[in-house]
Parts: C-alpha cells; sequence; structure tokens
C-alpha cells in the first residue's frame, strides 16, 4: 500500500482533530446547557446522562464494523458531525431528542474520524494519539460553556461548517480493510482482553480520582492541557521510545502523584499528564490486532471506556473508588495487564512485523 504522505498526515490530523474537539465541545453544550435552564428534572437529567453516554461510547464497535464494511469512514464523520449540529439547534424546545441526536452523532462522528487517523500511520500510535487529544479540550470547554448558561450554538455551527467542508478537500489515506483478516495471531484472546482491562481500569481512575482543586478554573485549565499533552505526546513517545517503556513506565511514574499527591495540583498535574500518555498505544494495540477492522477497534476501546466510567456516575460507588488506596491497586492492575498484553502481543510472529 502507497505510503502517506506527510502533507496528508499533517491535514487529517489537523481537521478531524479540530472536528474532534468542536463535536466534543458541542455534544457537551447541549448536555449541560439542558441541566442549567433546568429543561427536564433532575432525575430525568441523570437519565439522559446516561442515554448519551451508552449512546456516544457503546455504539461504537457496531458502527465501526459498518463502517469497515462498507469503507465509509469520511461519510460517517461528516454524517455523525451533523448530527451533533442538530442536537445543537434543537437541544431547547426538544431536550430528550437532542441528547440521542448528540450520542448517535458522536458516536458515527468519532469512528469514522477514527478510521482516518488510524490509517495515517498504519500500526502507529503517533496519529491516532493527535488525534484524540484535542476532544479533551472540547469537552472542558462546552462543559463550562454549558453550566454556566453561554452555550451559543451558531459560533460552533459555523466552524463545523467550514471542518466538514475541508474534508471534501483534503486527501484521505489509503485504507485496505482486507489486510490480512485471516491471519490468526496468537494470545489474540488474552491481548484483547488485558488491554480491556487496562482501559477500562485507566477510565474508572480517571473519572473517580478526588482532585479537589479542579474547580478552580485556571487548574482545570492547567488540569485539561496536561491530559491533551499526555494523549497527544504519549503515541509519539511510544513509536520513539517502545510501547512498554513508554506505556508501562508512566503508568509507573503516575503512581506517586496521583495517589500521594492528589491535593497538590502541581504534583497531579504531571501525574495526569503520565497517566494519559497510554492511551494512543492500547488504541493502537486493539487496532494491531484486528486488521483491517480499524473501525470496530476504535469502538472497541470505547465501550471499555464506557464500562470504566459507569461506576462513577453513581455517588455511592464514587466516594469508595475515589479512596486513595483504592486508586492505587486499580492503577498497579493496569500496570501488570498492560505488560502481560505487550509482552504476548510481541511474541507473535505477525505482530513482530507490525
Amino acid at each position: 500500500m502507497k505510503k502517506t504522505s506527510s502533507r496528508t498526515i499533517f491535514s487529517n490530523l489537523s481537521v478531524y482533530g479540530m472536528m474532534h474537539a468542536v463535536v466534543d465541545a458541542m455534544c457537551a453544550g447541549v448536555v449541560f446547557s439542558i441541566f442549567k435552564d433546568q429543561l427536564v428534572s433532575a432525575q430525568d437529567f441523570f437519565n439522559l446522562v446516561i442515554l448519551y453516554n451508552v449512546l456516544a461510547f457503546g455504539l461504537q464497535a457496531l458502527w465501526g464494523f459498518i463502517t469497515d464494511r462498507f469503507d465509509i469512514p469520511r461519510t460517517s464523520a461528516i454524517f455523525g458531525a451533523i448530527l451533533v449540529g442538530m442536537a445543537a439547534i434543537s437541544f431547547s424546545y426538544a431536550p430528550i431528542a437532542a441528547v440521542i441526536l448528540a450520542g448517535l452523532g458522536n458516536a458515527i462522528f468519532h469512528v469514522g474520524a477514527g478510521v482516518i487517523c488510524l490509517n495515517l500511520t498504519p500500526k502507529k500510535a503517533s496519529a491516532p494519539g493527535v488525534y484524540v487529544a484535542p476532544g479533551a479540550l472540547g469537552l472542558f470547554v462546552g462543559t463550562i460553556l454549558g453550566k454556566g448558561g453561554n452555550f451559543v450554538a451558531w459560533p460552533f455551527l459555523a466552524i463545523l461548517t467550514f471542518l466538514i467542508f475541508l474534508t471534501s478537500v483534503i486527501t484521505r489515506p489509503e485504507i485496505d480493510h482486507d489486510q490480512k483478516k485471516e491471519v490468526r495471531i496468537n494470545g489474540l484472546e488474552w491481548i484483547l482482553s488485558l488491554v480491556f482491562v487496562s482501559v477500562v481500569i485507566r477510565s474508572l481512575v480517571g473519572m473517580s480520582i478526588i482532585l479537589p482543586w479542579r474547580t478552580d478554573l485556571s487548574m482545570g485549565i492547567a488540569l485539561v492541557v496536561a491530559i491533551v499533552l499526555g494523549k497527544g505526546l504519549g503515541g509519539i513517545f511510544a513509536d520513539r521510545f517502545g510501547w512498554l517503556k513508554v506505556g508501562v513506565g508512566t503508568l509507573a511514574l503516575s503512581i506517586p502523584l496521583l495517589v500521594f499527591g492528589a491535593n497538590n495540583p502541581y504534583v497531579a498535574i504531571i501525574g495526569m499528564f503520565l497517566f494519559n500518555m497510554t492511551m494512543p498505544i492500547t488504541l493502537i494495540i486493539i487496532s494491531n490486532i484486528f486488521p483491517g477492522r480499524t473501525g470496530f477497534a476504535f469502538g472497541l476501546t470505547c465501550f471499555a471506556l464506557l464500562l470504566g466510567a459507569v461506576p462513577s456516575f453513581f455517588v455511592e460507588f464514587r466516594e469508595v473508588l475515589g479512596n486513595q488506596w483504592m486508586i492505587l491497586s486499580a492503577i498497579i492492575v493496569s500496570i501488570v495487564s498492560l505488560y502481560i498484553s505487550l509482552k504476548i502481543y510481541y511474541k507473535d510472529k505477525y505482530l513482530q512485523g507490525l
């Protein structure tokens, strides 16, 4: 397959990375505007949050399968973005429909754009890490605007429309969905299960850890920047220095900073930077063990994120999970799972050639 040019890589990552931030900002803005404006009851809002997350993260594997089957990543990204735009327009008079549109649109967009970005640097962690990273910034901006009652749809719609136009102009990378679909990877079930556990725990820790200073706006911004940089640089460093060293090493280094330094914003922010560097590594591992099915693989990782996040929605679980010794134990389990999965991964002859 023809190697993707640097220009194509840069243009696609720029456009889809910005779209990722805008889409996530609009989804968060819609959801939290519904809460701020009291368009539904408190219990109904809680149910809508659950519904949104199930649609946004739980359906990605299914839509990823469809995207792979019909080779429609760009169409998926555009269609998903349009659905999110419709949610932003309709939330004030149809909140339930808007949440459904936002959840479906988020899932469909993420898979489509994810497939494109995973295939910019095939089998490498760099591009998917850069693509995923801006989402955290978008969520932060949308949440702040929504909770403050300041979310206005039209500026986001204007930016999103321009970005959709750019997707039709830039060159899409070649995607070989038939690439070695029949290859048998030794230990595939173990690799998938262990990486899945690592992702679930990372999501659980990220949602449950108690950082009492994060409500301060300046500290919140610094935290989000650290998360964005961690995800974005994690894949680049991993490809340069090795997935095992970076993935396991950064998780291990994050332990004392997050477990014993959570009350100190400067210490914990560094810990969150390190903690998030494993994200593109786990994503590319799952992608590589499902050759030719990058959409399905991307969706599986997002389903794992959902499983990890759900317990944190319930106060009684969140209080227990936020205990520092629970955080310590969880990160250790995540490290062990990732370490063993990578050891099995490197033993397979097909995967050794990637």
